[in-house]
């Protein structure tokens, strides 16, 4: 158990947002979010959605980038940060689920935080 949290979460990362995309695919309903053209040639983008979605995207993308990074070099990241990390993930995505985007959002946040301290922290490891 600890080897995976320490050494392989990309893996760990690429399965739980994978097992995220079919459930939302499956069992979630499709509905359609768009940006909002006004009269004239300005913009509205009048939904919270559009930002919740936007963080959540971009922190998935950096998280699996920077995991992946991590495994390429052959280092280690710290047990018990990425046992917080990957439960800060979890309750985020049950948090979108639900369709709570503020709370989402800021677990998202705290997820990129943690992120970058595991990051910090990470060593090599001697073979």
């Amino acid at each position: 158990m600890k080897k995976i949290f320490t050494e392989h979460m990309f893996l760990l990362l690429l399965s739980t947002f994978g097992v995220s995309y079919l459930v939302v695919y499956l069992f979630d309903y499709n509905q359609s979010y768009g940006i909002n053209k006004t009269v004239g040639w300005a913009y509205d983008i009048s939904n919270q959605f559009f930002y919740n979605t936007l963080t959540y995207y971009l922190s998935k993308v950096l998280l699996l980038i920077g995991y992946l990074l991590i495994f390429l070099f052959n280092r280690k990241t710290v047990y018990h940060i990425s046992i917080i990390h990957f439960c800060i993930i979890i309750a985020s995505l049950i948090s979108m689920f639900s369709k709570n985007y503020l709370t989402s959002t800021i677990f998202f946040l705290t997820s990129m935080v943690v992120f970058f301290i595991n990051v910090s922290k990470s060593y090599k490891i001697s073979r």
